[in-house]
């Protein structure tokens, strides 16, 4: 017996780890790297934003901030949202990132509908649904510039 998966997009992959945590910088880059093979730094740099953009541009994630007492989103636009994370990124000055470096990742409902059909699609049980019920979901950012 062969059993098979179809192939996830990148998003679709990065959400499905929003399940356990917030994401961040270094596993959108990691996640990138792996799956889309690309290795030279500017291109891998532009490839994670093109991904950043979608999951923050669609409203799948907000972005923001971790402290002791959890997941704070920023106060912005998603384009802004999008923008900060890119000129702070290329301010860091160590280039892989520690955890939340430059920004957390937290899902949001509509993130869910993705993970939804990616869990359906893969015959998952639903157990899934347990685990994110203890984390409050994220308000996307604003449309708009």
């Amino acid at each position: 017996m062969t059993l098979e998966h179809p192939q996830r997009s990148v998003v679709e992959d990065l959400l499905l780890g929003t399940i356990y945590d917030w994401i961040d910088l270094g596993l959108v880059r990691s996640t990138v790297r792996e799956m889309l093979g690309v290795e030279d730094p500017a291109e891998l740099h532009a490839a994670v934003m093109e991904v950043i953009t979608q999951l923050v541009g669609e409203g799948f994630v907000a972005a923001g901030d971790v402290d002791r007492d959890g997941f704070h989103a920023w106060d912005c636009t998603r384009s802004q949202a999008i923008s900060r994370i890119d000129l702070q990124w290329r301010a860091e000055p160590d280039p892989e990132l520690w955890p939340f470096q430059v920004a957390a990742l937290a899902p949001t409902r509509r993130a869910l509908d993705i993970i939804e059909s990616v869990m359906s699609r893969e015959g998952d049980d639903g157990s899934w649904r347990e685990r994110m019920s203890r984390t409050p979901l994220a308000l996307p950012h604003a449309d708009g510039e």
